[in-house]
């Protein structure tokens, strides 16, 4: 953010509203540039844009400072281009699972800005937050705890038969991905439910930037053989994508 935009995110905080007349005249400049600075703001999810002005968000402080700006802020530029490919893959009447990733939950802001009749299934908080005002998308979340690491519910049931829960297409994020291997997660209770919802889809999509590939973490997730799709910024290695041939998983990259 420029040092302007930083001020008016501050004052916004303080004050919990303000007008484009009121910022225009705090900082002398006009309200075209203020209008500006609050599209920016807002698109960031770091402020409500309203008629006529700016509104704070009004949500739990370590919701806002932690999670938002250092989850979603890493790699945006690559992460808004995988989504923008995986968008590709959606169709109409699409019933597809959404997991609590920060690239899957920048998946979900790109959902919500262009389709229509789909249906989604989550135990996302976050993918919730950004589908909530697109009404052509039908949520249905997922039960469970809740997990204040990765704004998720866990435990989901794990008796229910693969008959009683069925989506199109399943899309996974991870904190790393060895191909020979699998994906790996420091969140080790979200382990279950990704597992089921994988065995459960009809399609798995595996949605990372290249900084995953040859990382591992805390838990295995995900056996690479459950994979159907990798999408990414950029092709990796010959060996990477040799081992991903080896088993038959399809990769995609942004940068073709």
């Amino acid at each position: 953010m420029r040092q302007r935009q930083q001020k008016i995110l501050a004052h916004v905080q303080k004050v919990g509203v303000s007008s484009l007349t009121e910022l225009a005249q705090m900082f002398s400049v006009s309200e075209f540039t203020i209008r500006r600075d609050i599209d920016y703001l807002s698109q960031a999810r770091l402020l409500v844009k309203v008629k006529g002005g700016a509104q704070r968000i009004e949500t739990p402080t370590h919701f806002r400072e932690a999670h938002l700006p250092s989850r979603m802020q890493i790699n945006l530029a690559e992460k808004e281009k995988i989504a923008a490919k995986a968008l590709e893959f959606i169709h109409p009447g699409d019933t597809i699972f959404l997991d609590g990733s920060s690239t899957i939950t920048c998946f979900a802001r790109a959902l919500a800005g262009c389709c229509r009749d789909i249906t989604v299934v989550t135990n996302s908080i976050l993918v919730t937050l950004e589908l909530s005002e697109a009404n052509e998308i039908r949520v249905i979340g997922l039960g469970g705890i809740f997990d204040n690491e990765t704004f998720s519910y866990v435990g989901f049931d794990v008796d229910l038969s693969p008959e009683s829960f069925h989506v199109d297409k399943a899309f996974f994020s991870c904190t790393g991905f060895v191909p020979e291997q699998g994906t790996f997660e420091n969140a080790a209770f979200n382990r279950n439910t990704k597992r089921l919802m994988a065995m459960w889809a009809e399609k798995v999509f595996l949605l990372i930037d290249s900084s995953k590939f040859g990382k591992r973490a805390l838990a295995g997730v995900l056996d690479t053989d459950q994979i159907d799709t990798v999408i990414t910024d950029k092709i990796q290695s010959p060996q990477i994508i040799n081992s991903l041939k080896n088993h038959l998983v399809k990769l995609i990259s942004t940068d073709k």
